[in-house]
């Protein structure tokens, strides 16, 4: 009678163990981590220092001297500096009548160049790529960017691929939440890539509404992509281990669902 409590004991014991094992496993799989990351560099054609801003806001003839005191007010206490940069469509002169062609080349330009870095100095191939999210914060194009990274990188036709526009600043928190998710569901050993980035050359506001005027103040160009994973072998080589990710959503309330829109002005 012993042997046999013996027996179940430890037949008992072993399976806890098992389960244990498993848990512990499952847990370390959804585990996401952050491999490397890339950020953009632009030229320095395109850098807006205070020189090129002065000389973009005189050369605004729908601005009066009121406007003209606004702006430079707003850029002398907006914080940044004069390493930042802008479109080429608002170097050149063009804000005004910039074009689709001016807002691929500049989201192109970020997303192949950061990419191209992040492969190579990682060593890991586009078609191991198990999930692509891109964010663009206000513009849309067709085909998606997220279809412009798959077909010059050749990626494969089972990768998992969301494109998401119009989320403005929080882009790039959606983004990473919805890798976060994915990495928890699918199967160990996938590798994400997100790319973020602006993409101001048809953004930008060439009217004299102060609260619309902000934007030109506070927004850059730029962007960055990141390579995370959820493969436990791979730790050793993170930066750093996503713990949790809090969103939360206003769009409820009219005073935050109308913080930030897209709209034209009353001259169109």
């Amino acid at each position: 009678m012993e042997i046999l409590f013996l027996s179940l004991s430890i037949t008992f014991l072993c399976y806890a163990l098992f389960c244990l094992y498993n848990l512990i496993h499952q847990i370390r799989g959804q585990s996401c981590y952050l491999l490397a990351y890339e950020c953009f560099k632009p030229p320095e054609d395109t850098k807006l220092d205070r020189d090129t801003c002065v000389r973009i806001i005189r050369r605004n003839k729908n601005l009066g001297l009121q406007e003209y005191k606004f702006l430079l007010k707003a850029m002398a206490k907006s914080g940044i500096g004069e390493h930042t940069y802008a479109p080429r469509s608002v170097i050149e002169g063009r804000e005004e009548c910039a074009t689709i062609e001016d807002s691929l080349k500049e989201v192109d330009e970020i997303m192949f160049e950061t990419l191209d870095r992040i492969f190579k100095r990682t060593g890991f191939s586009p078609v191991e790529i198990d999930i692509l999210v891109v964010n663009i914060t206000v513009f849309s194009s067709v085909s998606s960017f997220a279809a412009r990274i798959i077909n010059r990188y050749k990626l494969r036709e089972d990768i998992k691929v969301f494109n998401l526009s119009g989320t403005g600043c929080s882009g790039s928190i959606v983004a990473i939440d919805l890798v976060h998710r994915l990495l928890k569901t699918m199967h160990k050993n996938c590798l994400a890539v997100v790319v973020s980035t602006e993409c101001l050359s048809q953004s930008w506001y060439c009217g004299k509404v102060t609260s619309m005027m902000l934007s030109n103040c506070l927004f850059r160009s730029g962007g960055g992509c990141l390579l995370l994973t959820n493969n436990p072998s791979l730790k050793p080589n993170a930066i750093l281990r996503l713990k949790h990710v809090e969103r939360t959503h206003l769009g409820a309330s009219d005073e935050a669902y109308g913080c930030a829109m897209m709209v034209e002005d009353e001259q169109g």
